[in-house]
Parts: C-alpha cells; sequence; structure tokens
C-alpha cells in the first residue's frame, strides 16, 4: 500500500482530560515544574492568614503567645499543600509579621524586646520560609508525577487504538478521533501535501523522512498548554512510527513478492525448457533417422505426432493459465449432456488414461446442464491427465456425476499414492508432488481449478479411504429434463 495524500478530520468531542491542563499550573524547581500564581491564590493566602490570626488573637489568653508561632507554623504546612509557592511563601512572612506585631511584647509594633523573644521569631521565620517551600515543591512533583503518569496513560491508549486498527487508513482516523476526545480539538492528520494554514502543526517523521504532519485547532481563542503540547509531540512520534512501521511492511511484501516472482519465473524456465527441449529433441532425432530409413515412417510418425502433442499441450496450458490471471476467461453457457461431455474429456486424454479402465457412474438419462462445454471438458480433462498420471497401470479410474441441492457433482477418484498432509498444495502453480512421472509443468489442476470457479463452482480434493485421491467439482447449475428441451425444440 502505497501513502496517498489523505485527510483524516474527526468532530469535537465533548468529553476532555481537564487534569492535563491543570497539571500545568503544578510548580518546579529542580524535578518539578513552577508556574506563577494567579491574583485569586493570593487573595485566598491572605484571607487565610487573616482568619488564622483572628482565631489565635482568641486563643492567646490560654496559649499565650509561644504556642500561637505553632498554629501560624501549621497554617503555613497547610497552605503548601493547596496553593502554589508564592501564595505560600506570602503566607509565611504575614504569619510572621501578624505574630510579631500581635502577640509578642510590646504588642502592636514590630519591635521585640527580648533576646529570646527575637531568637524564636527569627527561627519561625526561617522554619516558615523552608517549610513552605518544602511543602510546596513536594506539592509540585506529586502534580508532576500525576501529569506524568496521566500522559503514560495517554500514550498506552493511542497506542492500543493504533494498534488494533486493520489498517493504516483506520489507525490515522482513530488517532484523529483519539485525540480530538482527549484534548476537546480539532485534529487533522496530512500524510502528504501542503498543510492549510491555521491551528499548530507538529511534524511527523523520524530521523531521516518526513511521512506528514498533525494539525490541531482549539474553537475560539484557546491555545495549547505545555503539557499538551508534549502530548501531542508524543502523538505525533507515535504516529511517525506507525506510518513507518507500514512503509517497511509494504517494502517486505514488495520484496517477498519480488523473491516469489523471480522463483517462478525460475520453474517456470526450468519447467518449459525441460517441456520444450524433450520433445523437440524427439521430433529432430525421428526426423533425421526417417532420412536415413524411409521403411521407418510409420514409427517415426507416431514420435513426432506424440511430441507434437506433447508442444501443444505446454503451450496449451501456458495460455490457459495467462488466460485465467487476466481474468478474460468467460464462460458460454449452453444446454449440456454430462455424459457427452464426460467422455468428450476421456477422449481427450485418451493417451494419458491408456492401459487403466474407466468405471463410468452416469444414467442415460441423465438432466442436461447449463454450464460451458469447452471449459468444463478441459477441466475435466485435466482431472483424468492427473489420475492417469499417478494411477499405477491396469488399475481402474472412478468418474461419477449427480446432482445434490441444485448442484452438479462430478468426481474423479484415482488409486495413486494419495494427496500430501496439505492437499491445498496440489492446486498451486508449478506444484509437482514427490515422485511424479517426468512431464508436465504442474499447471493442470490449477488450470482446473480455475475454470471451475469461472463458473461459480468449487474444486476440492481428499484422499480416499481405500487409497488414492478424490478430486471433487460442485457447479451450481440449471438443470432440465432432455424431454422438456425437446418439446420446446
Amino acid at each position: 500500500m502505497v501513502l496517498k495524500s489523505q485527510l483524516f478530520d474527526a468532530g469535537v468531542a465533548p468529553m476532555r482530560l481537564d487534569s492535563l491542563r491543570e497539571a500545568d499550573r503544578a510548580g518546579s524547581e529542580g524535578d518539578a515544574r513552577v508556574k506563577s500564581a494567579s491574583a485569586k491564590e493570593y487573595a485566598m493566602a491572605a484571607v487565610g492568614v487573616s482568619l488564622v490570626t483572628l482565631a489565635c488573637w482568641l486563643l492567646t489568653a490560654v496559649t499565650g503567645y509561644g504556642a500561637i508561632a505553632l498554629i501560624f507554623l501549621l497554617g503555613v504546612v497547610l497552605a503548601g499543600m493547596v496553593l502554589r509557592r508564592g501564595p505560600v511563601l506570602l503566607v509565611a512572612a504575614l504569619s510572621a509579621v501578624s505574630w510579631n506585631f500581635l502577640f509578642i511584647p510590646p504588642l502592636f509594633t514590630l519591635h521585640i524586646a527580648k533576646f529570646q523573644d527575637a531568637l524564636m521569631f527569627a527561627t519561625y521565620f526561617v522554619v516558615a520560609i523552608a517549610i513552605g517551600s518544602l511543602t510546596s515543591r513536594l506539592r509540585a512533583r506529586e502534580q508532576w508525577e500525576r501529569e506524568r503518569e496521566q500522559r503514560a496513560t495517554a500514550l498506552y491508549r493511542f497506542a492500543q487504538k493504533l494498534a488494533a486498527a486493520p489498517s493504516l487508513e483506520m489507525a490515522l482516523t482513530f488517532a484523529a478521533d483519539h485525540i480530538n476526545e482527549l484534548l476537546g480539538v480539532t485534529a487533522t492528520i496530512f500524510t502528504q501535501g501542503n498543510v492549510p494554514y491555521g491551528g499548530r502543526v507538529f511534524p511527523i517523521k523520524n530521523l531521516t523522512t518526513s511521512f506528514g504532519s498533525l494539525q490541531v485547532k482549539r474553537s475560539g481563542s484557546g491555545t495549547l498548554t505545555s503539557n499538551e503540547t508534549q502530548l501531542l509531540e508524543a502523538f505525533a512520534d507515535q504516529l511517525a512510527t506507525v506510518i513507518e512501521r507500514e512503509r517497511l511492511k509494504q517494502i517486505a511484501a514488495q520484496a517477498q513478492l519480488t523473491v516469489e516472482a523471480e522463483r517462478l519465473r525460475k520453474t517456470l524456465l526450468d519447467c518449459v525448457s525441460h517441456e520444450l527441449k524433450t520433445p523437440i529433441a524427439a521430433i529432430a532425432a525421428a526426423s533425421q533417422e526417417l532420412q536415413r530409413n524411409p521403411e521407418l515412417s510409420r514409427q517415426l510418425a507416431n514420435e513426432i505426432q506424440h511430441g507434437s502433442r506433447r508442444l501443444n499441450r505446454v503451450v496449451n496450458n501456458l495460455l490457459d493459465m495467462t488466460r485465467l490471471e487476466s481474468g478474460v476467461v468467460q464462460p458460454k453457457l449452453e444446454w449440456c449432456d454430462v455424459l457427452e461431455l464426460l467422455q468428450g474429456a476421456i477422449e481427450a486424454e485418451e493417451e494419458a488414461l491408456r492401459g487403466h479402465e474407466i468405471h463410468l457412474s452416469v444414467s442415460e438419462d441423465f438432466p442436461l446442464a447449463l454450464l460451458d462445454h469447452s471449459l468444463l471438458e478441459q477441466a475435466l480433462a485435466k482431472l483424468l491427465a492427473n489420475a492417469g498420471s499417478y494411477t499405477p497401470t491396469h488399475l481402474p479410474i472412478d468418474i461419477a456425476a449427480g446432482f445434490t441441492n441444485e448442484q452438479l457433482i462430478l468426481s474423479v477418484c484415482d488409486r495413486g499414492p494419495g494427496l500430501p498432509e496439505d492437499a491445498e498444495r496440489v492446486f498451486e502453480k508449478f506444484y509437482r508432488a514427490n515422485g511424479s512421472k517426468t512431464g508436465g509443468l504442474g499447471l493442470g489442476l490449477s488450470i482446473a481449478r480455475g475454470f471451475v470457479e469461472a463458473h461459480g463452482g468449487k474444486l476440492t480434493a481428499l484422499n480416499r479411504e481405500t487409497g488414492g485421491a478424490c478430486f471433487t467439482v460442485a457447479l451450481p447449475v440449471q438443470q432440465t429434463e432432455r424431454s422438456a428441451l425437446e418439446t420446446v425444440s
């Protein structure tokens, strides 16, 4: 399959993975990511400190101002679990200032009278800043790990959809649908050609080859987040892998076809050269001997005639196979006498059947069948030639005909060595079983099946329990009694 310029576009699906965009808000330093906090978070930090301060003011008479520091510190830790680093640091700073201004003597001033209080305040400030920063970083790392897991899951499902596709076209369609459903965008995959302007474009390529591009558009004025961008880049890389794998499969299939064509060509040349050389040599030798010994004319004429028939059979087989492979064989249906059809096939292979008794099981009042007399006679003749070739001399060959379930059933059964384990192989072109007699191209059974299938029928082969093989032709044909056709005439 050669990739053509194609467009795969699926509609926008309403379902989105909102957590992929929310993950972009996570802070980072080192292994985690940092994003600027919104004004809403700073406002939440200020309000939260105000509420904690009010609660501490009510508890001062019970706990004393030293214990208040622990409550503020707890607030910093809790803030680090829900806010980004900037708001957390604001919480730490406001908590320290509030504790100093409202709770450490002298009150309502930032001055600290006692050295112990100053030391405690400095320690609190450092600890609050450190705890807030560490808590925020842990939360950011957790968010990053969750984001990475979501990305891995998305990539896994994406790869599953691509692997389950029966063809490259379906794989690209599934890919566009999956991206649309996952991110709520309009994804279009171009395998060739220029990409229309509009949207974000991600190249589909490997280190050396470009296979196309992935265009993504978001409705409205929305833009892709960094996490979505990275995910789409990964999707594009996977698409490149799928397309490259398909190309490699095509190259491998083409190479296999080339090898098979070369094998068939060599087999054909070997068979044809052998089949042509033998009768040509016999004809040439007979002609030379005829010139030297005219009295041997009858015997030599038979040799020439035999060689000529053999050459004619080779040429006819090659022509028949060419007709079948080109698809020009079209049956010309007419009412035929099945008994005459079988007798004609027997007479056509009289030489191959010499020395064999023919058991013909067909009633004299057998109905007429609507079929192509010439094609079916040739098919039966090739089955008889095959039976005569493999059946030992003086052993009979059985031929039978009958109608079953509106089908004409014809069978040719021999008493030879039987079929190989894979019986279908005998219908392959140029196939010859081990121990076959010399002569022939191995095309007879293949041509016979082709002629039968041109009628819409089937040719099958089975081993007989009593020994030998039985070839059965099943044709869906119309039938009529002889008397009815004579009446019409």
